[in-house]
């Protein structure tokens, strides 16, 4: 799913995490699929501009008042841009704790090529 068919998924509920790193970066990720490896829960998080989420339109990186949807003043397209960046999935375990409070924690080597199996089973 792309960032545009997240910001336009209006009317969906959309489960997202945000979190600070330890450089003081914020990162903000939406789910993608969930599922299960063994017991465990797992979740494929993929990392999105938190600004899509933003109701008020955003400038421009280079300072003009275009929507992003728009040509941008110097002649390129964000939406273009955007495209051709890498999309970044992340796997990740979805620990409850005995307070219900969700953890989503990196798995273990081993954990993480079980996920990584079932993962691209499902996009098969």
């Amino acid at each position: 799913m792309t960032e545009k068919e997240i910001a336009n998924a209006v009317e969906e509920t959309i489960e997202t995490y945000e979190f600070t790193d330890d450089d003081g970066q914020e990162h903000c990720f939406v789910v993608e699929s969930k599922f299960k490896v063994g017991n465990d829960d797992y979740v494929a998080l993929l990392e999105v501009d938190p600004s899509i989420f933003a109701e008020e339109e955003e400038e421009c990186s280079c300072g003009c008042e275009h929507d992003h949807a728009e040509n941008c003043c110097d002649g390129h397209d964000h939406d273009e841009e955007d495209d051709e960046e890498d999309t970044n999935i992340i796997l990740a375990k979805v620990v409850t704790d005995e307070n219900g409070e969700v953890d989503i924690q990196v798995p273990s080597d081993e954990e993480f090529e079980k996920a990584k199996q079932v993962y691209e089973n499902l996009e098969a």
